[in-house]
């Protein structure tokens, strides 16, 4: 077995032995982001990016990141995209 699937099977366990979230230390990242990014495309399953105590960026697909992107933007052009569901729900509930 080569160093690399060595370093991704460490990985994985490690991923799995932690509770809900993925956390993976940014000095273990170093050696198996393409590893890591594969995990997070072929399961969806974030990765949270710990750096020393702090947990502040986190690799996520970027199916899941353009998504947020576009809440974040209909949010700020103040159309939040709940708002027309919720009318919806609201009217029905009065007939």
């Amino acid at each position: 077995m080569g160093t690399a699937a060595i370093l991704g099977t460490v990985l994985l366990l490690y991923m799995s032995a932690s509770q809900s979230d993925h956390v993976i230390q940014i000095t273990h990242l170093r050696d198996t982001l393409g590893i890591a990014c594969q995990h997070v495309a072929n399961t969806d399953e974030p990765i949270v990016v710990q750096r020393y105590s702090r947990q502040d960026v986190v690799i996520v697909p970027l199916w899941e990141w353009r998504f947020f992107k576009r809440m974040e933007a209909a949010i700020r052009d103040g159309r939040l995209p709940w708002t027309e569901a919720l009318t919806e729900i609201m009217e029905e509930g009065h007939e």
